[in-house]
């Protein structure tokens, strides 16, 4: 805010100081009485004070920090509404990257920590059941034929040369096929009888029998094959995780590089638009009315 709107400001304020301060005359016409007294000296020195900016929008004000007859006015002028913000200027080139710092030394392998115990074995799963045994096919009927009439003993004959006769081969066939022998030479009298005896089908289990004493204990049988796996054990807890390793030495700091230079400085945004002027500040209240003068002498009378 320049002077001339100060001053302009202040002669407003004391123009009004001095109108309300008048009382106002009587309608009729008095008679002119002897003249006062001279009354006391108006405001001898106006001067500006203070003149504060205050936040944009709020109320102007004027406040007379000296005396009625030296005033001084402070006034608060609200700001102006901000103007648009100026162009970004240009940024400045980078500095040059300060050396790279020495590494520092790796720290120590903590200990690995005891691996946790092994969980249990699951149980063995069950042994399949044993298929039924086959039944037991029936007897073939007895032969019923009737008995011939014995007929009349032949005369008795010559002793015949004896023979020799052997058991050879015995051999098991397959159930329900044919049994047969037959007879090989073995030269001279001697013969050797071979055999094959068909399986019998499997009869029914038999009821148990008692114990008996227990055997010497036989050879090793054959590894038998391999059962169904049993389910997996619970795993066994995590063993304690080993102690921390102790960190390692921080490296010693690269120097700082050089500061680039300054960038060119952005141009200045234009100056926003004056804000309003704000309303006119409520009048202050009349002072109370002096008390009366003495009423001087009378003039000498004229012509």
């Amino acid at each position: 805010m320049n002077n001339c709107s100060d001053y302009q400001k202040a002669y407003n304020y004391v123009k009004n100081y001095q109108k309300n301060g008048f009382s106002q005359g009587c309608c009729c016409t008095p008679r002119v009485g002897p003249t006062g007294p001279t009354g006391p000296q108006g405001p001898a020195t106006i001067a500006i004070g203070t003149t504060t900016v205050g936040l944009p929008g709020s109320t102007p004000s004027v406040v007379n920090a000296g005396t009625n007859e030296n005033a001084i006015l402070n006034f608060v002028i609200p700001a102006g509404a901000t103007g648009p913000t100026g162009a970004t200027g240009p940024t400045g080139p980078t500095g040059a990257t300060g050396p790279q710092g020495v590494p520092g030394t790796s720290g120590t392998q903590g200990t690995t920590g005891p691996t946790g115990a092994t969980g249990p074995t699951g149980a063995t799963g069950p042994t399949g059941a044993t298929g039924p045994t086959g039944a037991t096919g029936a007897t073939g009927p007895q032969g019923t034929g009737a008995t011939g009439p014995t007929g009349p003993t032949g005369a008795t004959g010559a002793t015949g040369p004896s023979i020799t006769l052997a058991i050879g081969t015995v051999t098991t066939g397959a159930p329900g096929s044919t049994a047969s022998a037959s007879v090989t030479p073995l030269g001279g009298n001697a013969y050797s009888l071979n055999l094959t005896i068909p399986q019998g089908p499997t009869g029914p289990q038999g009821t148990t029998g008692t114990a008996g004493a227990t055997g010497p204990t036989g050879a090793t049988g054959p590894t038998g094959p391999q059962g169904t796996a049993g389910t997996t054990g619970a795993t066994g807890p995590t063993g304690a995780t080993g102690p921390q390793g102790t960190a390692g030495t921080t490296g010693a700091t690269g120097p700082t590089g050089a500061t680039g230079p300054q960038g060119t400085a952005g141009t200045t945004g234009a100056t926003g638009p004056t804000g309003p002027t704000g309303p006119q500040g409520t009048a202050g209240t009349t002072g109370a009315t002096g008390p009366t003068g003495p009423t001087g002498p009378t003039g000498p009378t004229g012509p």
